[in-house]
């Protein structure tokens, strides 16, 4: 128990529980409360499955947190401020706690929302942030690709918003190493931009790094784009991948 309620949010990595930092997995460990993230009532979360082999459920108390998959303003907010009100309600017991995801905590992730709600509502909650390795350097470090050497640039983008073959030439002529997060329903997009730039074999496509299923390729051409998971992401990197 600590005199103040504390929240610690937690980057957990791509998936692998061995990806978690020592600092994580200490912060999990002296929770008293743990929050996790789920999609949809009654799906396992993905982050309380990578963490689950560090907690112990006979003294921590576990709580999920709906979070639609939806970019509508009108089910994020009330998603968002409900979970913010758990989570006071569970932190004002003087518990200490900690919030699981995936990735890095303020790349693209949840976090950041419900901080802001909880900060409006609970500012008496002490909140740190414990960072995480993403998904998109652990593909690169499994498949040996550098993102970036001496002084080449690097940028980080959602794939859905960087589709067209236009827009990529204005990325890659600022940028040695284009990273498109999310790519999933966009990789059919993504593949033709590529075919058009003459840059189809200078990209790297991966898949669920760190988890079950991981599928991780360098071969876009024969690639199915169909149906690809939300947990993916392409490399596109100029000059030679190594």
């Amino acid at each position: 128990m600590t005199d103040t309620p504390e929240l610690i949010a937690v980057g957990l990595g791509p998936g692998d529980p061995e990806l978690i930092t020592v600092k994580g997995l200490r912060a999990i460990q002296a929770a008293d409360v743990i929050f996790a993230p789920q999609s949809r009532d009654g799906d396992t979360s993905i982050a309380l499955q990578i963490a689950t082999p560090w907690i112990d459920q006979s003294r921590q108390r576990i709580v999920t947190l709906p979070l639609p998959m939806t970019r509508d303003s009108g089910q994020l907010r009330p998603a968002w401020q409900a979970a913010a009100t758990v989570m006071q309600q569970e932190l004002g017991q003087h518990r200490r706690g900690v919030y699981l995801l995936l990735g890095d905590p303020l790349l693209y992730g949840t976090f950041v929302y419900l901080w802001r709600e909880l900060r409006a509502a609970a500012p008496d909650i002490t909140v740190s942030i414990i960072p995480g390795i993403t998904s998109f350097a652990a593909a690169a470090a499994v498949s040996g690709i550098p993102l970036t050497m001496a002084d080449e640039r690097l940028i980080v983008v959602p794939a859905s918003y960087e589709t067209d073959a236009g827009a990529l030439q204005r990325l890659l002529s600022d940028f040695t190493t284009v990273v498109l997060m999310k790519a999933g329903t966009a990789l059919p997009a993504i593949v033709e931009a590529l075919h058009q730039l003459n840059l189809i074999d200078h990209a790297l496509y991966a898949e669920r790094v760190g988890l079950a299923g991981e599928f991780i390729t360098r071969d876009l051409r024969t690639l199915d784009l169909n149906h690809r998971p939300y947990l993916s992401l392409v490399i596109v990197r100029r000059g030679e991948l190594l």
